[in-house]
């Protein structure tokens, strides 16, 4: 893959995901308070209002530093640290994330932000230490998601857009698609393609059915944090594919062999 190529990918992943986080920064700082469709902290620790806020402090400047590449290692470890400590808050309601689909969903979103916020880290660092368990978060969050396909069709073919024929096949085929691709990201057999893959899938769902929710009921802050949610995973596929390759944000170039020159008596 030709190194502008990776460069261009990596750029707009980042873009994507900064998007995302300063959009949940946002919500926050507007709502004043935790949300149950908002995934990044689960509602029932406290205190709410000081944790809403501290939220959107950090999701606006951290997004803000994002967009305009400042301290890109430093901001991406950060939120992949506290993104981590949220996800294991909700594991302290156990049964909520294992048996309630609405939990699990929010936890597998929770986490799967905290790997992308790694794997922007490990791009930009060079380190595998945060690349790699970002890989593995993210790949392990979407084999879950898929196989919630196959738990949710019925749900799920609702959401399906009305002009696709066969809404049950469509839910299906999705959560064939994430599996597989969740399998080869976490295991790096074929991942460069199961990155194109997974882009084309969230992005698509932005552009069909996302944004047209978010129109129909601009008043209605989840279909926003949903919104918010796909774009952020679409960028991490982005990130995923560039990271496939071998690219990497400010790590130092290998100077080119020096030529001897020929002695001369």
């Amino acid at each position: 893959m030709p190194k502008s190529f990776s460069s261009a990918l990596t750029t707009a992943g980042r873009v994507f995901f900064a998007l995302a986080i300063l959009g949940f920064g946002i919500q926050y700082a507007f709502y004043g308070h935790l949300r149950r469709g908002l995934p990044l902290c689960p509602i029932w620790l406290h205190p709410n209002t000081i944790l809403a806020y501290s939220l959107a402090a950090l999701c606006i400047v951290a997004g803000l530093a994002l967009l305009s590449t400042w301290r890109t290692t430093t901001v991406s470890l950060i939120l992949g640290l506290v993104f981590l400590a949220t996800s294991v808050f909700y594991l302290l309601h156990f049964n909520y994330v294992a048996y309630d689909g609405n939990g699990r969903t929010l936890f597998l979103e929770c986490i799967s932000l905290a790997a992308s916020a790694l794997i922007l880290h490990g791009i930009a660092s060079g380190s595998k230490y945060s690349l790699m368990p970002g890989r593995l978060f993210f790949g392990i969050a979407m084999i879950v998601f898929g196989i919630q396909h196959f738990l949710y069709v019925g749900f799920l073919a609702t959401l399906v857009p009305h002009y696709l024929p066969a809404h049950h096949l469509w839910v299906l085929a999705t959560g064939l698609a994430l599996i597989a691709a969740g399998l080869s990201i976490a295991t790096t057999i074929e991942d460069t393609y199961a990155a194109y893959g997974l882009f084309v899938l969230f992005f698509g769902w932005l552009i069909t059915l996302h944004i047209p929710r978010i129109l129909h009921a601009l008043h209605n802050g989840d279909e926003w944090s949903s919104g918010f949610v796909v774009l952020a995973f679409s960028g991490t596929s982005l990130l995923l594919a560039a990271s496939s390759a071998g690219t990497a944000i400010g790590k130092p170039s290998k100077p080119a062999p020096r030529k001897e020159r020929p002695w001369r008596p």
